[in-house]
């Protein structure tokens, strides 16, 4: 048992040995040369672990804007940094997370091999953040045994990568860059979402990406030096606002906040950067190693692959949907304080940076500016509002989901915590 525990949380849960080992069988199955057969897979983990480092490196990049917006607004939310958020966390679930991880992605190859729906989701952190979350919610909401709810909670997850990667798969035509693969990603209801209102209130051929832009800021149509130059901006703003002194003494280490923000903007580039570069490599080998799977193993297979792969495509609609989702998170935070909601909550800024870069993809993908625009700002809702319902729910969960709650967490999380509550009575 603790082998098995052992290789479920060091290996399987380690994306980068899943998609190296997709293509390596791949391209036995199709009778590679030993030289394609190591370069290629060896290429394709390098490219995704500068996807996945640039992601999450990435992330911690906007870390230091939390407390400063905290500042901002006079809110005093406590998130603990990932690491420490995950022991917490996993202490009462670990066990059965790994469980459900294991046995659902299994149970997801099984549904690809004997349904129609012939997709395999490899982006094994969003599953294993996902079995957390069906873990926790049978846990602290019923009081079922460990072998019920790995057992039930394996077919939730199951039915969840597959479903999941079935509904944006018709999207993916509409959308540039998004050749040969569907999106394993926990934004896959706020992409459908987003693409539905697009169809709804906008026009697609008014393109967010072909917005003509003076000459002079041509150089804003790069998505390195965008990204950067908005970052930088945004530090800098959020740093005069919380007050220079604070920022010197609580978050730079006595730097002021003009280096300080130059820094943070830069850093963002770099690991944008990261992500493209990684975008490129990893293409390159998975989409043909791909096929051996699915001429030999599942016919007409399709690899459920993350969200970042689509940014290099969409660099305006990935600056314009986080600024989005980031406002309306706040107009629904202010909401929910108005209010007096007991639950006091902050728009995380990790799943609001790439769940809103993703919504403003799709929707304006179906109808344009006004697309990317509502699409951004209905999943900025969806993630105050979700996470505002599902902590309650997620007993020592709730750290995790503090700073990790994409938008399908917040928007299946609380309903199935409600259905689960209903049928245990």
């Amino acid at each position: 048992m603790d082998f098995i525990m052992y290789f479920i949380n060091n290996i399987l849960s380690e994306a980068v040995f899943l998609v190296g080992l997709v293509v390596l069988i791949g391209m036995l199955l199709q009778k590679k040369s030993v030289d394609k057969i190591v370069s290629g897979t060896i290429k394709t983990m390098v490219g995704f672990l500068l996807i996945t480092t640039g992601a999450q490196s990435l992330g911690v990049s906007l870390l230091p804007l939390q407390p400063l917006l905290s500042e901002v607004f006079n809110l005093n939310v406590d998130v603990p940094p990932l690491e420490e958020a995950q022991a917490q966390s996993f202490a009462d679930i670990g066990t059965e997370m790994a469980l459900i991880f294991a046995i659902g992605f299994l149970i997801h190859i099984l549904f690809a091999r004997i349904t129609p729906f012939k997709y395999v989701h490899l982006s094994a952190h969003v599953s294993f953040f996902y079995s957390g979350l069906i873990a926790a919610l049978l846990i602290f909401n019923t009081n079922l045994s460990l072998v019920s709810v790995v057992a039930i909670g394996s077919i939730m997850l199951a039915l969840y990568l597959t479903i999941t990667c079935a509904y944006i798969n018709p999207l993916m035509k509409n959308i540039k860059g998004g050749e040969g693969f569907t999106l394993g990603h926990s934004s896959s209801s706020g992409l459908w979402i987003a693409a539905q209102l697009g169809k709804l209130v906008g026009d697609k051929e008014n393109d967010l990406e072909k917005i003509k832009i003076p000459s002079s800021l041509s150089f804003l149509k790069e998505m390195t030096v965008a990204l950067t130059v908005v970052m930088t901006l945004m530090f800098l703003i959020v740093s005069l606002l919380s007050g220079p002194a604070m920022v010197r003494e609580q978050i730079s280490d006595g730097q002021d906040i003009v280096s300080f923000s130059i820094i943070n903007g830069l850093t963002f580039g770099l690991w944008i950067t990261v992500i493209i570069t990684g975008v490129r490599m990893l293409l390159s080998e998975i989409i043909p190693a791909f096929h051996g799977i699915a001429d030999k193993l599942i016919p007409n297979a399709k690899p459920g692959l993350d969200v970042p792969l689509l940014f290099p495509n969409h660099p305006t609609s990935v600056i314009v949907g986080f600024l989005t989702s980031l406002t309306a998170g706040f107009i629904g935070m202010a909401f929910l304080g108005f209010i007096n909601y007991p639950v006091a909550v902050f728009p995380a800024l990790i799943p609001t940076f790439f769940t809103g870069a993703a919504t403003a993809i799709f929707g304006n993908s179906t109808g344009g500016v006004k697309g990317a625009l509502l699409g951004s700002f209905i999943n900025g809702l969806i993630l105050i509002f979700g996470q505002a319902f599902l902590l309650p729910q997620v007993g020592t969960y709730e750290p995790v989901m503090r700073i990790l709650s994409e938008t399908d967490y917040a928007l299946y999380g609380p309903l199935l915590g409600y259905l689960i509550q209903f049928i245990a009575g």
